[in-house]
């Protein structure tokens, strides 16, 4: 088969690998699209701790299901799938609380591999984060189940309410999928943030107010009750609690590099009592609500994806993305 190496950041080679064939509990898929991911964009551009290279490259993902290992009952071939790249244990200290997503095997249990005409996925992934896909949804729509997780995770703990306004700063793609759920939970005080025009008209049209986000540009008198940060750049963390108001809350989303620190005014954080979070990955729960949003045909998260790619095209994919062109793209294997 087909599949896309990453051989080291800003090299990306299309070699002929063996089709891996599923043992137990094991299903193997015949990838049918699977979409672009800031992450992965990450890994191009400068490494990423969780992406080895050289290696199979790319985690979100739908298709058909090729063949099955033994034991498996759930699926059969010729099914429409979609799912996600990982699972918890269920059993470490972190699953047994309840943290599912910090959960100690979960990134190196994980599967990567989706920009290949084939995805092998483990019998414990395929146990619970691997779903039948409807016929009415599109197989491009399915492929953002991971993502739409991740947003699920981040709005779980945020617990904001539709009567709060908030500011997402970054109309890449997670920040546009935070609008779009947003909208649909009928949060009246969206805005979006940003640089790019061409994303932040795709913002209008899910229903936020735009901001152009410059250097020098400074929080109202209002500011935000919420304030989710999508950009994973240092100088961009430090600026986000200037935009939130007392007793709010500031979502630092976006990751930045390892090794880096930032810095907040103290005395904002304690007298206006700001709550900082920063969510990581998800777990099965945040996984079933964002499977219930792909469902909802009424969520326009379609949207974002610009257009269908050949594999052959993926070096250029990731620089457009570099350079602000389009949001996510549909490889199709």
């Amino acid at each position: 088969m087909q599949a896309l190496i990453l051989d080291k950041p800003g090299a990306l080679t299309l070699k002929a690998i063996p089709i891996p064939i599923p043992g137990p509990g094991e299903i193997l898929i015949r990838v049918v699209v699977a979409t672009t991911c800031g992450t992965d964009l990450k890994a191009f551009l400068r490494g990423h701790p969780q992406i080895p290279t050289p290696g199979v490259f790319g985690h979100e993902y739908s298709g058909v299901v090729a063949s099955v290992g033994e034991g498996v009952t759930s699926f059969q071939p010729g099914d429409e799938v979609m799912g996600v790249h990982s699972a918890p244990c269920g059993s470490c200290e972190w699953c047994r609380n309840g943290d599912e997503n910090l959960c100690e095997h979960i990134m190196e249990t994980k599967v990567l591999g989706s920009y290949a005409e084939y995805l092998l996925i483990p019998a414990h992934i395929a146990k619970v984060h691997v779903f039948k896909k409807p016929a009415e949804v599109s197989f491009s729509r399915a492929s953002l189940l991971e993502p739409l997780a991740c947003v699920a995770h981040g709005l779980n703990m945020l617990q904001a309410n539709s009567n709060n306004t908030v500011l997402i700063i970054g109309p890449g793609a997670i920040g546009l999928l935070f609008t779009a759920i947003l909208k649909s939970l009928g949060f009246a005080s969206v805005t979006v943030a940003g640089r790019n025009q061409e994303r932040l008209a795709i913002a209008a049209g899910l229903g936020a107010n735009t901001l152009n986000w410059t250097d020098s540009v400074q929080p109202t008198a209002e500011r935000y009750d919420c304030v989710i940060e999508c950009t994973g750049r240092v100088e961009v963390w430090e600026r986000s609690i200037d935009f939130c108001k007392r007793g709010g809350k500031l979502m630092l989303f976006g990751g930045c590099p390892t090794g880096t620190r930032a810095s907040f005014d103290t005395g904002r954080l304690h007298y206006d009592q700001i709550t900082v979070l920063s969510p990581f990955h998800f777990g099965t729960n945040a996984v079933k609500q964002a499977k219930e949003w792909i469902c909802d045909l009424s969520i326009p998260v379609d949207r974002l994806v610009t257009g269908d790619r050949d594999l052959r095209d993926a070096e250029a994919v990731f620089k457009d993305l570099a350079e602000g062109i389009g949001v996510k793209y549909a490889l199709r294997p």
